[in-house]
């Protein structure tokens, strides 16, 4: 609570038992008005059940690939009268009926299998998650510098490969579904500093076991903050392996442009390692998956295919484009 700003990103790729795939979202953030530092802190500034100085926001997407539709939902609340917020025993974050909750019969400390809840009247989530790889800090120890300057950092940390099972539904139609999914975690008070306008980021899930995450942060000439864009290669082990920008050749291949935020997107890719003999094409699964709410941005499922190694690969994942 002593940071302003907190969010837990759920990502993954699904497929039903019929071969249907699916892309998921479900993204929990927080922001804090004032800043607190103790439990007498918080009894002091909740002097009743309506004041809250915590606000929660909540992001609810699934893309139905097969049959190219997007669905993106939004929720606010408060922390208060029960309308969002975050507590550790029993593990729970919520915003209304949206919900990461662990079991009630979870041992202590112990949040996995994690199930995740969304819905609305037309589109459901039920999703149980549990680790394939361990915690990944990113940056220096889970210290990920922003920006150039005092507090332009945030801390972050990631798991690369959550199995998960469950269902979704759309409609009348209620598919059972299991795939991968992958969690970023952040939280701060001040991250990118005033010349960075946004960001693209890559969260990809290779069929050789190994995940490559990589944000590239942008100024306002659209061109890369070289000293801060990073990312990092999660091997079989679950060891993580960082890389700068300075390691990866990156190339927008296609664009999208938004019908509802005249935003145009770069959504297809190329991406080199040379170090580690890396080559890859990155496309949207579809590329109608912009977030048209409050705040639009591009979030969604990606596809994967190059070479590591002199060896084929594929892949899937999730992509995040912000600040266009």
């Amino acid at each position: 609570d002593e940071f302003k700003t907190e969010w837990r990103y759920y990502t993954g790729n699904l497929e039903s038992s019929s071969g249907e795939e699916f892309g998921y979202q479900l993204t929990i953030f927080r922001n804090g008005l004032k800043p607190i530092f103790s439990a007498e802190d918080r009894e002091k500034d909740k002097l009743n059940n309506w004041q809250s100085k915590q606000l929660y926001m909540a992001h609810f997407a699934i893309t139905d690939i097969k049959n190219k539709k997007f669905y993106s939902f939004e929720k606010f609340g408060r922390d208060s009268l029960g309308q969002a917020g975050a507590i550790l025993k029993p593990y729970k974050i919520c915003v209304k009926d949206w919900s990461i909750q662990s079991s009630p019969k979870a041992a202590p400390g112990d949040i996995f299998p994690l199930p995740l809840r969304a819905q609305t009247p037309e589109i459901k989530l039920k999703l149980k998650l549990n680790p394939v790889k361990p915690i990944t800090l990113q940056g220096l120890e889970g210290l990920s510098q922003k920006s150039s300057g005092t507090g332009n950092a945030s801390y972050y940390y990631s798991i690369s490969k959550l199995s998960s099972s469950g269902q979704i539904q759309i409609a009348n139609d209620v598919y059972k579904v299991k795939g991968y999914s992958w969690l970023d975690r952040e939280f701060s008070t001040s991250s990118l500093g005033d010349t960075l306008i946004g960001w693209d980021w890559f969260a990809l899930q290779l069929n050789n076991n190994v995940e490559i995450m990589y944000y590239r942060l942008r100024d306002q000439n659209n061109n890369t903050d070289m000293a801060h864009s990073a990312g990092v290669i999660i091997d079989a082990a679950g060891d993580k392996h960082p890389f700068t920008a300075q390691d990866i050749i990156l190339n927008s291949t296609e664009k999208y442009k938004s019908k509802y935020s005249k935003a145009e997107y770069p959504v297809s890719w190329s991406m080199e390692i040379p170090k580690i003999k890396l080559k890859m094409k990155i496309k949207p699964a579809l590329k109608e998956q912009e977030h048209q709410n409050n705040y639009p941005y591009y979030e969604g499922a990606i596809r994967v295919e190059g070479d590591f190694a002199e060896t084929k690969i594929s892949g899937k994942g999730y992509m995040e484009l912000v600040g266009y």
